[in-house]
């Protein structure tokens, strides 16, 4: 009678086992939002992090929206900002070619030189190039 060798099985079992994992979470890390996040702030600090976070502003404020970075090969990414709900219709500033900084955050600027009236805004961020939205934020500017 021969001995049966648990090793062989035992093995294939285990290799079986690692390789169904370590797709699973290739997958996922692949698919899952690139950029993920996204915070509206007054301030950043020199690294670019975001600081002072809040959804309320004063229409002089400096607003901020940040989103952190979640795969490192996506290094520009596009933000739109809305004027009421995130809807095509109310768009009113695209701000092309934003960089990933040194925190590891994409943050643009909301530059409006005579400031916002009051109301409800919102903005999206997308990997450049793409259609579609990786995270968002809504915020309040109010007196």
């Amino acid at each position: 009678m021969k001995n049966f060798d648990l090793k062989k099985p035992l093995i294939t079992i285990l290799v079986i086992i690692l390789l169904s994992v370590g797709t699973f979470f290739g997958y996922e890390y692949v698919t899952e939002p690139k950029i993920v996040d996204g915070v509206m702030s007054k301030n950043i600090d020199e690294k670019g992090e975001p600081i002072d976070v809040t959804t309320t502003f004063a229409p002089g404020d400096t607003i901020y929206f940040s989103a952190k970075q979640n795969r490192f090969w996506t290094d520009k990414a596009q933000v739109v900002w809305y004027k009421g709900e995130i809807a095509t219709e109310n768009r009113f500033l695209v701000e092309e070619e934003v960089i990933v900084n040194k925190a590891n955050y994409f943050t643009a600027n909301l530059s409006v030189p005579e400031g916002l009236e009051e109301g409800h805004y919102g903005v999206t961020i997308y990997v450049k190039g793409s259609e579609i939205m990786e995270t968002n934020a809504e915020f309040d500017v109010k007196k």
